[in-house]
């Protein structure tokens, strides 16, 4: 068995690495059910005892168990060797750097699952970057919403509301509406719905063209923000527990009807690295279970 510690030093290069960048490339000599696209950002790398998990923006997963001589290593991308190229079974490219996966027992993919948003629960929502996307009706259904005490950052990720709107999107959807995380649909009204669904339009648009636009709180854990400067954060949210970051000090449009789903405790803490804290949060949790 491959050893837990060196998986926790694997998976902590990786998330200092991955976290936050978007993908340049990606290649794998396995056969996979869904490939990673090219320019998805990566939000997460997790492990579980042999197990190591990256995670993009969009849900998708790639896991990969581990032999015992197994591993994953970063490079420099001008570093990597043409030696090592036979024996990769998985490189994932971002600026500057590759990950590189050798010796693996099993390669997979899938969406991370929500209930939320499977489209077997009804019926799909209009796909925002479409020119001809009914912005009316996604505004509809989010006013209609059956889960009053839903967070808006939970809708925000629900298909059958408006399709497109991946996890980047909606931390700076949120920013862009100075709107808490954790403010329940219920207290939106209808031209709140509407500059929301609008601006989504817009973001999405905007990206289908290849129009560059810099993050004003996605992967800014720590920075100053560019509206109040206040400190940006990051957290898990909502049932599929996805990464959340956000301004607490100008993101209180409707704070006061915060859900009581609204928890801070796994917060990032300002200063430190989120691939730092999470190494560190592993190595107290190996203690206390040794």
């Amino acid at each position: 068995m491959l050893p837990i510690y060196k998986m926790q030093h694997s998976a902590a290069a990786l998330r200092t690495a991955l976290i936050g960048r978007k993908m340049l490339s990606f290649a794998t000599n396995n056969s996979i059910a869904l490939t990673p696209q090219v320019g998805q950002t990566i939000e997460e790398v997790r492990s579980f005892g042999r197990q190591l998990e990256v995670v993009w923006d969009d849900g998708l997963v790639l896991n990969t168990r581990m032999k015992f001589t197994g591993s994953w290593r970063v490079y420099r991308s001008a570093e990597q060797r043409k030696s090592s190229a036979a024996r990769a079974q998985v490189v994932i490219e971002v600026a500057g750097l590759s990950a590189v996966c050798f010796g693996a027992s099993v390669i997979e993919s899938h969406h991370d699952f929500d209930p939320r948003r499977h489209p077997i629960l009804g019926r799909l929502g209009t796909d925002l970057s479409q020119v001809d996307a009914d912005l009316d009706e996604c505004v509809s259904r989010m006013l209609s919403y059956e889960d009053s005490d839903a967070t808006i950052a939970e809708v925000l990720l629900d298909q059958r509301v408006m399709r497109g709107v991946g996890n980047v999107y909606r931390c700076e959807l949120l920013w862009a509406c100075e709107l808490h995380p954790w403010a329940k649909v219920s207290s939106l009204n209808r031209d709140e719905c509407r500059e929301l669904v609008t601006i989504a339009a817009e973001m999405l648009r905007a990206n289908s063209q290849q129009v560059a636009v810099d993050p004003a709180v996605y992967g800014k854990h720590g920075k100053s923000c560019s509206r109040c400067h206040g400190l940006v954060r990051v957290t898990h949210h909502g049932e599929a527990n996805r990464v959340l970051y956000w301004c607490s000090d100008c993101q209180i449009r409707h704070a006061g009807t915060s859900s009581s789903r609204y928890v801070t405790e796994h917060d990032t803490p300002p200063g430190v690295h989120p691939a730092e804290y999470i190494y560190l949060s592993e190595l107290a949790r190996s203690r206390d279970l040794g």
